[in-house]
């Protein structure tokens, strides 16, 4: 019998195909505040600030005694903390909801104790975000995954919300009282607990994540029918055994990525967005990926949008467990479309078509696990999304690694 080479024995190991699992290089990472003790990172969110993109907020879900809802800055510094609704396991945010006929940038997390609650964003106040009320709008239940959802042609607001039991049921959101109140309008086929969710307004998807059963796509209108199409089935087709969040890298003319915390196998799967085929997955690791810096990475956001000087075309960030609290790693969106040959898109360098296209998801955005947040239209600015899992690499990360080293080295020699 002949022995495995070493790409298949590489495979072998992590669990995952690795025909593209490249090392990107992070740049920084956020600081959460030393009293989050035990912080446990759930979900990222990226809101988009279309004045001062420098100014754009992560809305981190926490979910521990000590924690909540945690804001950071495009740097890593945290600006603020909602911690009077408890613990957080998802975090959606939206432009344009309207709310007593003003249109706001609304964000729903959802609450250990309270359920879905409701929150504004107002970078220019010094309480970046503000509570809609005391407690939540959709109660006596805890969900794990958040998508926030306009529907392109009536304008109506929704909310996704799954729960780690399976279930996944669609929200008509309303906030003419001031407050947000939500209506039940669907409960949707699934197969396995949601870790995951974003949605893309551009063609009325709907991306969910279960574990178990890998990455699927439903329609995102709230009279569509009610049973999904299994995208890539895990253990297979790019994902490993555990995946977390899902995110859209929001690129012109309905072009980009759908982006998968593959947990499982310490990376981020990549999938074309209009095609939904495997493009490759990547590692936030030293250039030589011998360390790996997003251990169990649970929660990413993505960007097409500029944000700053600091990162002028897009930016990628993702989650990594060992550390306490737990914190996100930020790497430039080049850095990583740049890894893969060819070269994956970066939006920033065509010229903007003013696309309204989005909605980790985020938060994107929204984000997340959660799927979809976003920047008011406009040339330049799109919608972000956000995206829960905790597993280990099936063997010690620098072992895979100098395995995948030896694949290179060999075919730079056959070469």
């Amino acid at each position: 019998m002949r022995n495995p080479t070493p790409l298949a024995l590489a495979a072998l190991l992590l669990g995952t195909p690795v025909s593209a699992q490249v090392a990107v290089s992070p740049t920084s990472q956020s600081e959460p505040d030393p009293s989050i003790t035990g912080g446990v990172l759930q979900d990222v969110a990226l809101w988009v600030s279309p004045g001062a993109p420098g100014s754009s907020l992560f809305l981190t879900a926490y979910n521990s005694p000590n924690s909540g809802l945690v804001t950071f800055g495009v740097g890593g510094e945290q600006l603020d903390a909602e911690l009077a609704d408890g613990p957080m396991s998802a975090v959606a945010v939206r432009d344009e909801f309207p709310l007593s006929g003003v249109q706001q940038t609304l964000v729903v997390a959802a609450s250990n104790f309270n359920g879905l609650v409701a929150y504004t964003v107002d970078p220019d106040r010094a309480d970046r975000v503000v509570s809609l009320g005391a407690g939540g709008f959709v109660t006596g239940t805890q969900f794990s995954a958040v998508a926030l959802y306009q529907n392109q042609d009536s304008g109506r607001f929704y909310v996704f919300a799954g729960k780690s039991t399976g279930v996944l049921q669609q929200y008509e959101l309303a906030g003419d009282t001031g407050r947000v109140t939500a209506t039940l309008v669907r409960t949707l086929t699934t197969t396995g607990p949601i870790a995951g969710l974003a949605v893309d307004e551009a063609s009325d998807s709907l991306f969910v994540t279960q574990q178990g059963q890998g990455l699927w796509r439903y329609a995102a209108a709230a009279d569509a029918d009610v049973t999904g199409q299994q995208l890539s089935i895990q253990g297979s087709g790019g994902l490993s055994a555990n995946v977390g969040r899902v995110a859209l890298y929001r690129a012109r003319n309905g072009e980009g990525y759908i982006l998968v915390a593959d947990t499982g196998a310490d990376a981020f799967a990549i999938y074309e967005r209009r095609a939904r085929t495997f493009v490759g997955s990547f590692r936030l690791a030293d250039e030589d990926g011998g360390v790996i810096r997003a251990n169990d990475p649970v929660a990413l956001a993505v960007s097409a949008s500029s944000l700053g000087t600091t990162y002028p075309d897009g930016l990628f960030v993702g989650s990594y467990a060992f550390s306490n609290p737990q914190r996100f790693l930020y790497a430039r969106w080049p850095a990583v479309a740049e890894v893969f040959d060819p070269a994956l898109r970066i939006d920033t360098r065509f010229d903007s078509d003013g696309g309204t296209d989005g909605g980790t998801d985020g938060g994107p955005g929204d984000g997340g696990g959660s799927g979809g947040p976003g920047p008011r239209p406009g040339p330049g600015n799109r919608p972000e999304e956000s995206g829960c899992s905790c597993a280990s690499a099936s063997v010690p990360a620098t072992a895979a690694f100098a395995l995948l080293a030896l694949v290179r080295v060999g075919r730079r020699r056959r070469d």
